[in-house]
């Protein structure tokens, strides 16, 4: 075999081993395939109609085994039903006004309407939907939680001057106990601690802070947001210790240490939010924002947060529930397109 020019005698080898192994039938190597792309954290993958609602869409519950989302029209004054599995409404709560929060209660199969038009909870049968029973509170009804420990449903009411969250008996269906008064202001969303005794209450005319009252004494403490105003909604991650709180005025999410108060991290949100929601397993903050779009967030660690993405809406759209793998969304009817409940997929 003659070799023409000047080949060292590495190279040459080079290539003989190359021809024998091509002639011995070695398989070519493997080419490199690109790293696979990495799914959005949320997909829109059903939208349910909800014909002849007009006005705001607000707070969300569900009735799991009967696959039901429940949700407040308050610009409707009705609380709608919708069946996630056959796509479409199927009941419509009437004879309401300004419904604002609504409340599935387990193991009693009511469901609990806070009415801000004229002081009162209504309260259903969710198997019937026959209205049991109707509580005057207070001035702007509004949240409802329910505490598993206490078999008790809290309600957030009063205007400014006479805030207090309120405890209803779901056995009985009555007002019981001592209200407990935030510091003068109407409590937006709270949250009940499942491991202590405190309630974390958003209260946007106090300020720039969040209340903190204790069940057992009804002792009242604040924590600053540093100088961030409107914070309508908020999210607890209590196994970590941590406060999620969206406020408005500007737009954040701001992170609290539950056992200190004081602030983690400061990110930036979506404006005309009214529902947030912490996703446990996948370690996110999901911000529904009327904007036109879904903040997400990712908590790297309890001290760390970053913006992951985020996921187109429509503008208005400012409430929603998290369903195990399913974020919702309330669309409000625009033009000629009827309100929706749109459901988002969390790829696992």
């Amino acid at each position: 075999m003659k070799i023409s020019g000047i080949v060292s005698s590495g190279v040459f080898l080079g290539l003989i081993a190359t021809a024998l192994s091509m002639h011995a039938g070695a398989a070519p190597q493997a080419l490199s395939t690109p790293a696979a792309r990495e799914l959005p954290p949320l997909e829109l993958v059903q939208r349910i109609p909800v014909p002849d609602v007009s006005g705001r869409i607000d707070h969300f519950t569900v009735f799991p085994k009967a696959r039901l989302l429940i949700f407040s029209a308050l610009g409707n004054n009705t609380v709608e039903i919708a069946n996630t599995f056959e796509d479409k409404v199927v009941q419509r709560l009437k004879g309401l006004n300004e419904p604002q929060g609504a409340l599935y209660v387990p193991g009693f199969d009511k469901i609990f309407v806070a009415n801000a038009g004229n002081r009162t909870v209504s309260i259903f049968d969710a198997k019937t939907f026959a209205l049991r029973k109707t509580i005057e509170l207070g001035e702007d009804p509004d949240n409802l939680r329910w505490d598993e420990a206490s078999k008790r449903v809290f309600v957030g009411y009063g205007e400014d001057g006479t805030g207090a969250i309120a405890t209803i008996d779901p056995a009985t269906e009555t007002h019981v106990g001592k209200d407990l008064n935030t510091a003068g202001g109407h409590p937006e969303s709270f949250q009940l601690e499942k491991k202590g005794s405190r309630i974390f209450i958003n209260v946007p005319s106090d300020g720039d802070s969040v209340e903190v009252i204790d069940r057992k004494d009804g002792k009242l403490t604040k924590w600053s947001l540093g100088g961030a105003k409107a914070n309508f909604h908020m999210a607890l991650d209590e196994d970590n210790h941590r406060l999620f709180v969206v406020t408005r005025r500007p737009p954040f999410l701001i992170v609290l240490d539950t056992q200190t108060g004081k602030e983690v991290a400061r990110l930036p949100a979506v404006g005309a939010s009214d529902d947030v929601y912490f996703d446990a397993e996948r370690k996110r903050i999901y911000a529904i924002g009327g904007e036109g779009f879904i903040r997400v967030f990712q908590q790297n660690d309890p001290g760390h947060y970053q913006i992951k993405a985020d996921i187109p809406t429509a503008v208005g759209v400012r409430t929603g529930l998290l369903v195990g793998n399913t974020l919702y969304a309330g669309v409000p009817a625009a033009g000629s397109e009827p309100a929706q409940l749109w459901a988002y997929a969390i790829p696992d």
